[in-house]
């Protein structure tokens, strides 16, 4: 994903963003 190329330093920011991307999606028609 682009948060991925971006490069967090941790792996678990990467799951946060990912659950917030995720919880996003529904938001969006």
């Amino acid at each position: 994903t682009v948060l991925i190329c971006v490069g967090p330093r941790n792996s678990s920011e990467i799951v946060m963003a990912q659950k917030q991307i995720w919880s996003g999606i529904p938001l969006f028609p």
